[in-house]
């Protein structure tokens, strides 16, 4: 059994094991020193973080509450129980107890930090800005508050303070990764992907299993190729169209963009589509990217990988636009095709969001294990003969609703086949 340390030596193992998130150790620890001073206000508080960080929220509630009866004025114990309630989900009684802990401790700048995070959670960045310059009035270094600052600036878009908090989080929290991830962040913003990548890289030396330094690294690679920078400058340009053309206040230059430009291309959205899926593709085959997701060369390559896991996804896709000739074909002939441009924008779009769907839910499915080549090549030429037909007078009339069935039955068959398979 682990002996209680004399004196106040107790309180400072504990913190220790606490800080080194050994909290089974602290819990034992804590208990045998409550059990020969069971009004120890500090110890029960203590105990109360050990468990929550154990997730027992149960007993580090039960553990709070005594605290608080042995003494209402312990500030520490509203801000353990705010933690507790936080996670709980139980956001009004979160806010009541952050609030009584800055009622007897106003300048405390961890209760201020916590408070400016809540903040930001309720979508009140200007609120808790605020709130992080008075605990860094006190503190200028703590660390939870210049986190929150920076998040605010950012929420608000103030871009030149926001550098300045930066470089100031940095300088006091040099082995931080939250300082590296939004310094990461903000690079990846003004383009500068070079440094945005050394930044989300520094934060995987230092959190290995960072998801989003993860994510914002590929994303700073993939920026880097040509085909990343080209998607990068035609998603800026989709978002200045799209953006523009929103009332009350419309740009008649984005109008002029999607009138003159957007609205022939999208008889063209096949050739872009694919230019897009090609660019996915070189993004996940590129080297530095296998090497960044622990994937050596000699292993299994990405297209092989791809190929398998959004063949299913892509002879959907084919066959959805497949239909697009015989329907378009018919609006033209029942008189339709001089009122249908701004539908067939929106139906397109339309199109365009259930394609992206169907391969987002690809990437979380299991790989198959039969190749689905076969069924890509076959929706690859259904898809020509549509074009085909709809585009050549002597199949018409009959040619392309015949097309229409024709990809209606490939539906039909594709999708019994993947239910038996699934169901194996």
């Amino acid at each position: 059994m682990m002996p209680t340390p004399p004196g106040s030596r107790w309180q400072e193992a504990a913190q220790n094991l606490l800080a080194l998130h050994r909290p089974q150790q602290a819990e034992q620890l804590l208990r045998q020193h409550l059990a020969q001073n069971p009004r120890e206000v500090l110890a029960h508080i203590m105990l109360s973080f050990a468990l929550y960080q154990q997730n027992q929220l149960a007993e580090a509630r039960a553990a709070v509450a005594e605290a608080l009866a042995l003494n209402p004025a312990a500030s520490e114990g509203y801000y353990v129980l705010c933690l507790l309630e936080n996670r709980a989900g139980q956001f009004g009684p979160r806010d009541h107890a952050i609030r009584e802990a800055l009622r007897l401790q106003p300048f405390n700048p961890k209760y201020l930090g916590m408070q400016a995070r809540i903040l930001l959670v309720q979508a009140q960045p200007a609120a808790a800005q605020l709130v992080a310059e008075r605990g860094l009035a006190h503190t200028p270094t703590h660390q939870d508050c210049l986190v929150a600052r920076a998040q605010a600036l950012h929420a608000q878009q103030h871009w030149p303070e926001l550098t300045g908090a930066l470089h100031q989080l940095r300088a006091a929290h040099p082995t931080l990764p939250k300082a590296h991830l939004l310094l990461g962040q903000e690079a990846m913003r003004q383009d500068q992907f070079a440094a945005a990548q050394a930044h989300f890289q520094e934060v995987l030396r230092l959190a290995p299993t960072d998801e989003q330094a993860l994510q914002g690294a590929s994303q700073a690679i993939r920026r880097q190729t040509g085909p990343g920078r080209i998607d990068l400058q035609f998603d800026r340009y989709m978002t200045f169209v799209t953006e523009g053309m929103k009332f009350p206040r419309p740009q008649w230059k984005a109008w002029g963009h999607f009138l003159l430009i957007l609205l022939p291309l999208s008889f063209f959205c096949i050739p872009i589509l694919l230019a897009l899926a090609f660019e996915r593709v070189y993004w996940r085959l590129h080297p530095a990217v296998r090497r960044l997701r622990n994937r050596p060369d000699a292993a299994t390559s990405y297209a092989h990988e791809t190929l398998y896991r959004y063949g299913s996804a892509a002879t959907f896709a084919l066959l959805i636009l497949a239909l697009l000739p015989g329907l378009i074909w018919l609006l033209e002939q029942w008189g339709l095709g001089q009122s249908m441009g701004a539908g067939l924008t929106g139906g397109l779009t339309a199109v365009v969001m259930a394609i992206m769907g169907i391969f987002k839910q690809a990437s979380a499915a299991p790989v198959p294990e039969k190749s689905p080549l076969g069924w890509v090549l076959l929706a690859t030429l259904v898809l020509a003969a549509c074009v085909a037909t709809a585009c050549w007078p002597a199949t018409w009339p009959y040619g392309p609703p015949l097309s229409l069935l024709v990809v209606g039955l490939l539906f039909y068959i594709h999708i019994r086949r993947l239910r038996t398979e699934s169901n194996r």
